[in-house]
């Protein structure tokens, strides 16, 4: 499961009798945890004794949004890049990869400064992992649907906004599959 915290940045780029329009960039940071990749990075700390890499469980995202509204609905379609990284030299554990969110939210109170909103929505995410223990490299991808909940407000300054957003994302990529490996890995 997955944490979104984000601070997005809006411009109004549109609006009319018939709804709003914006665009806008977001970034945030979200806490998922890795527990195959850390289970791998514990035993290559015993066995090296005190590797330069710890757990991956926070993840930095960021990309555009597009967001339509009329009158106490919205909709707001948010391609995401992600990305987490641990340890240097000879083990390091990585993981990258890119969501497609497509949020429905309800805008139950606001006034001229601030707008409160909740979600719900779909997404899809694309993962690709990276793996470096001494001589052993091995890389792995994979995807999956998800879906996500959250709250948040628009603080709005004339015609830009501050979006404060928090919520839970459920976008589970188990089945990582090799794409290669070369090296010879650890017995354990």
């Amino acid at each position: 499961s997955f944490m979104l915290l984000t601070l997005s940045t809006t411009v109004w780029a549109a609006s009319g009798s018939k709804g709003d329009t914006s665009f806008g960039v977001m970034g945030g940071f979200v806490n998922s945890e890795q527990t195959h990749l850390n289970t791998l990075r514990v035993r290559a700390n015993q066995r090296a004794g005190g590797i330069a890499a710890s757990d991956l469980d926070k993840a930095y995202e960021f990309g555009p949004f597009i967001q339509w509204r009329a009158g106490m609905l919205g909709f707001q379609l948010r391609p995401s890049y992600f990305m987490q990284e641990e340890g240097s030299g000879a083990y390091e554990y990585s993981t990258t990869g890119y969501t497609v969110e497509a949020h429905f939210k309800l805008y139950p109170l606001e006034n001229q400064n601030v707008k409160l909103f909740f979600e719900t929505g779909v997404a899809y995410g694309s993962q690709k992992t990276s793996i470096k223990e001494d001589t052993f490299t091995a890389k792995a991808e994979g995807s999956n649907l998800g879906y996500l909940i959250g709250l948040g407000v628009e603080i709005l300054h004339g015609s830009h906004a501050v979006i404060l957003e928090g919520g839970w994302r459920y976008l589970p990529i188990e089945r990582n599959i090799f794409t290669s490996s070369s090296g010879t890995p650890a017995a354990d």
